[in-house]
């Protein structure tokens, strides 16, 4: 192993102490791995993604629908209360509000 010497001809010693040669490999093997996360995540998302597709066609509805639906249920749900509230607060305090 060789010592590097920097520009102005003087020894660089922390350049001794790296073996570049597995400083290569290892970069190697990190690219390489990080290429084969890469293949497998996407091929993941693509099953994600066609299993979810598969799912929103088999439904009876869709989900804009189940969406406006319970929206709507929400509201009149919302609305009920509102006005179970007042009517009860009416009844313990009828003189409130007069």
């Amino acid at each position: 192993m060789a010592v590097d010497t920097s520009i102005d001809g003087k020894r660089d010693v922390t350049a001794a102490y790296l073996d570049r040669r597995l400083l290569r490999g290892s970069a190697v093997l990190l690219t390489g791995g990080f290429l084969m996360w890469l293949a497998g995540a996407t091929v993941g998302a693509v099953a994600v993604a066609s299993g979810c597709r598969r799912y929103v066609g088999a439904m009876d509805e869709s989900p804009a629908h189940v969406a406006r639906r319970r929206w709507a249920q929400m509201r009149s749900a919302t609305s009920a209360g509102t006005g179970a509230w007042r009517e009860y607060d009416q009844h313990v305090r009828p003189h409130v509000g007069q």
